[in-house]
């Protein structure tokens, strides 16, 4: 009886806050309350993800995967007048059948699980052309990780791309969603170059090569990982850096819903730890998406010079995907909204002397083409409740990174792969 009770107090105090608080089914965390909302928050939002998939033609021992994908939660509100919050906690890859994912990276390279802080940002804008952005929130590079969260991706997966950008990070950003209503909006901001989540450009190298990109903590001798150096501290804390940060910034122009164009890039100081490294990292990005009546297009290409500080190892991809929403072309009655979507995309390596890629991958390249379909339950609040189901065909050189899967791009497939993903979000 104490337990039941105790179960109810914590489900109490849980769903009811919920209940209370999420007048919206906004499940976006990338975007603030507008200033005129009648509802200032805080508003609770959050879903949850169950993925299933099955590779084929591995020659191995081949069977489902069944698990939570990513589950999220957060809170948003205004604060007062011009100052808006936004925090989410994420658990992604949390469990899966067979057991939980945290540690597995001991047995299988590349798998875990990750819990933790995904957003926890403070917009100040007081000043609509000029605000000011605080906290640890998306570095402002590409435009599929920019613009789109985890629960309203046209498939499960976002393109491999993601391997050429940025993450998110703490850090200061100026920034404009409509800078003196002419579309154009702009990002400019400064970061730490450590704190990057994901597998990304400016990420350690999880091979043979690891430890030049991200800086923990600096100290007064500039010994950047020595804590037993006497870093100056105030009530235990770090006060002193090592002066290396990423640079990133954005710029783009929204003709709605036709057309939106975006160039972004960045640049971050490495840690400099041996010849075969390159001493800073620049990335770039350039893309175009829009539609109407249901007919969408997006189109990206991604340049990295040195992949994760790896002197040489430079990384292009580029992808088109196109979707058709039958609902809202009028094809399909309220009840049956569905859309379907294709995606193909190419990544490639360009390596050099020094650049430790193995001769098999340097050149090589992995081609991905995804055919997907979505169904919503309810149209007019599409991203509350959905299935995904995603085929993907791999082609190109995917022999190669199947023998140097260290050198495979974050979402890449490097054999035929089925996936099916439920979704529930509030």
């Amino acid at each position: 009886m104490k337990k039941n009770l105790i179960a109810l107090a914590v489900a109490a105090a849980v769903l009811v806050p919920g209940a209370a608080f999420a007048a919206t089914s906004d499940t976006s965390s990338k975007v603030f309350l507008p200033e005129n909302s009648q509802d200032t928050g805080p508003i609770l939002y959050g879903f949850a993800q169950i993925t299933g998939s099955q590779q084929f033609g591995t020659n191995g021992a081949e069977g489902l995967v069944f698990g939570a994908h990513r589950i999220r939660l957060g809170v948003k509100g205004t604060a007062v007048p011009g100052v808006t919050y936004n925090f989410q906690y994420k658990w992604d890859g949390a469990w899966m059948s067979g057991g939980s994912l945290n540690g597995a990276s001991g047995v299988f390279s590349g798998v875990n699980g990750e819990s933790g802080v995904q957003d926890a940002e403070i917009n100040f804008g007081f000043i609509p052309e000029v605000q000011l952005k605080v906290g640890k929130f998306r570095v402002p590079v590409g435009m599929e990780r920019t613009q789109f969260g985890g629960d309203d991706l046209w498939f499960i997966q976002r393109s491999m791309n993601q391997s050429l950008g940025a993450d998110r990070s703490a850090g200061a950003m100026f920034h404009s969603p409509d800078v003196m209503n002419t579309g154009i909006y702009y990002s400019l901001g400064i970061f730490d170059n450590h704190s990057f989540d994901g597998n990304n450009a400016f990420t350690d190298f999880g091979g043979p090569y690891p430890g030049n990109v991200a800086v923990p903590f600096g100290g007064p001798a500039g010994a950047p990982f020595n804590g037993a150096n006497g870093q100056a501290r105030v009530g235990g804390v770090l006060t002193n850096g090592t002066g290396r940060y990423l640079f990133a910034g954005m710029v783009g122009y929204k003709l709605n819903p036709l057309l939106n164009v975006e160039l972004s890039g960045a640049r971050a100081d490495t840690l400099q730890a041996g010849p075969t490294f390159a001493n800073q990292i620049d990335a770039w990005n350039v893309g175009a998406r829009g539609g109407m009546m249901g007919l969408k297009y997006m189109a990206e290409y991604s340049h990295v010079t040195s992949y994760k500080g790896i002197g040489g190892l430079r990384g292009n991809d580029w992808y088109v995907a196109l979707a058709a929403n039958l609902h809202q072309m009028t094809l399909t009655p309220d009840w049956l909204d569905i859309e379907p979507a294709v995606r193909f995309e190419r990544f490639d390596w360009r390596g050099s002397v020094g650049s430790g890629v193995p001769g098999a991958v340097n050149g090589a390249y992995l081609n991905n083409t995804t055919i997907g379909v979505n169904y919503a339950f309810n149209p007019s609040d599409p991203y509350a409740a959905r299935v995904q189901l995603n085929y993907v065909i791999p082609s190109g050189n995917a022999g190669a990174f199947r023998a140097n899967p260290s050198f495979t791009p974050a979402n890449g497939y490097i054999y035929n792969t089925l996936a099916l993903q439920f979704q529930a979000g509030f």
